[in-house]
């Protein structure tokens, strides 16, 4: 029992590591871990169980170094975007980046802002498979606009 509260420990302490992307911290902890987990089988005597683990984890060693590429996007999710650029209105979004979200030029008119954003938001939304990060930005986008209009 004792073994599995300090493999949750651990495994929580890697994961805030790797979100708050201390790498380095992160590999140095994984390595010590690592060395103390061989020094215990080894002083248990059971060391033999260290070839059949080997083994049986590395199918999912290589599928894991496959997934490594989705790290950047896996943070994304977990920061916030850098600020925009142009002159911020009050939700943050500036004219012409609202009209770039929405993909619209010129002057819009009311409608053609809502029927935009309508027609982005049925692709997007986060119940349809979109992201909330998305959603938002065609919120924010329609609302910027709006206020103009």
């Amino acid at each position: 029992m004792l073994l599995v509260l300090a493999a949750l420990l651990i495994g929580a302490a890697l994961t805030v590591l790797f979100l708050k992307g201390r790498y380095r911290t992160l590999l140095t902890l994984a390595a010590a871990t690592l060395v103390v987990a061989l020094a215990l089988l080894a002083v248990t005597g059971r060391l033999h169980w260290l070839a059949p683990v080997i083994a049986a984890a590395l199918p999912f060693l290589r599928r894991g170094l496959g997934l490594l590429r989705y790290v950047p996007l896996f943070r994304s999710l977990f920061t916030r975007p850098a600020a925009g650029r142009g002159a911020p209105g009050a939700s943050g979004m500036s004219r012409d980046q609202a009209l770039e979200v929405l993909g619209l030029t010129g002057q819009p008119s009311r409608q053609e802002i809502l029927d935009a954003h309508r027609r982005l938001i049925q692709k997007l939304h986060p119940d349809r498979g979109g992201s909330n990060y998305l959603a938002q930005q065609l919120n924010d986008a329609k609302r910027r606009l709006l206020e103009d209009a």
